[in-house]
């Protein structure tokens, strides 16, 4: 194989995975409560930074720094649903409404990121870093941890969903809301449910992208515009889609890279993303409608 096309494809799918990884974390929330949770990049952020400063500035081992990510964002996105959308809800606010709130919260947020923490971007030490290699094409020891972490974490909430009984809750609140309040299920609880598993799945998102790159105040943006065009790529109600329509962005950004220069590379995603809209507006492997 080419050694360039080896190297495009093995980032490929390091990117592509950090992606699905990305897509269900949001997906699992917008799927259960149908609200376009903006402030998810600000959950991100919380994330990444809580890694590195925990293993920075305190000098932590990594695992603590993972461990501190994941309990930051839960917090963080926990306290979203708690304080702003569940208010809002009791208000019969419109969907609109819920929108501008998180992105006003989400801005104000990145922006008391950067006051207190300025613009220098802060990196996570202490993961292992080893260069590994697989025929023509080279990664590292975190790439390997990105790809594998990912998909078994995606794995395990597939599972989770179709085995638990929690798991069928969420299913059938996002489904029906009404109805399954009329069984006796707690919609309030179920939403509380999934903001705390969407956020840890981007909590530990955020401590792998720290740990290849770096924090910095608008390190989400990003990430959550892939994630979103990756859920309604992949259809809204397909978890599954939603995975394998990261994969295939990130394949498609760093394959395109052989045609067009890598400042272009986000382009391709979202071009992907409007191509696929216009031919089957439900996703691709869409269920049918709510």
């Amino acid at each position: 194989m080419d050694p360039l096309l080896a190297q495009l494809l093995v980032g490929g799918i390091v990117t592509g995975s950090f992606y699905a990884l990305a897509a269900v974390s949001w997906g699992v929330i917008y799927r259960t409560t149908h609200i376009f949770h903006f402030s998810h990049h600000l959950v991100f952020a919380i994330g990444g930074y809580t890694a590195a400063l925990l293993t920075t500035e305190v000098g932590l081992p990594w695992f603590i720094g993972l461990f501190g990510a994941v309990v930051a964002a839960v917090i963080a996105g926990c306290l979203i649903e708690i304080l702003l959308y569940r208010k809002l809800r009791k208000k019969d606010a419109k969907h609109v409404n819920v929108f501008l709130a998180s992105l006003g919260l989400a801005t104000a947020g990145v922006a008391l990121i950067l006051l207190i923490f300025s613009s220098n971007p802060r990196p996570l030490t202490g993961f292992p870093f080893t260069l590994m290699s697989l025929g023509p094409a080279f990664f590292t020891f975190i790439d390997l941890t990105i790809v594998v972490s990912s998909w078994v974490m995606i794995l395990l909430l597939l599972w989770f969903l179709s085995r638990s009984v929690y798991g069928k809750a969420i299913v059938a609140v996002g489904s029906n809301e009404e109805m399954a309040e009329n069984l006796g299920i707690d919609a309030d609880r179920i939403f509380l449910l999934v903001f705390a598993i969407g956020s840890a799945l981007f909590g530990a998102a955020a401590f792998l992208f720290t740990a290849k790159n770096v924090a910095s105040p608008t390190m989400g943006i990003l990430p959550f515009f892939i994630a979103f065009s990756a859920v309604f790529l992949g259809g809204i109600n397909s978890l599954f889609g939603h995975a394998l329509a990261g994969l295939l962005l990130g394949l498609a950004e760093n394959l395109g890279m052989l045609f067009l220069p890598a400042e272009y590379k986000t382009m391709i995603a979202f071009a992907i993303l409007f191509a696929v809209i216009v031919v089957k507006p439900t996703g691709i492997l869409s269920r049918g409608r709510r």
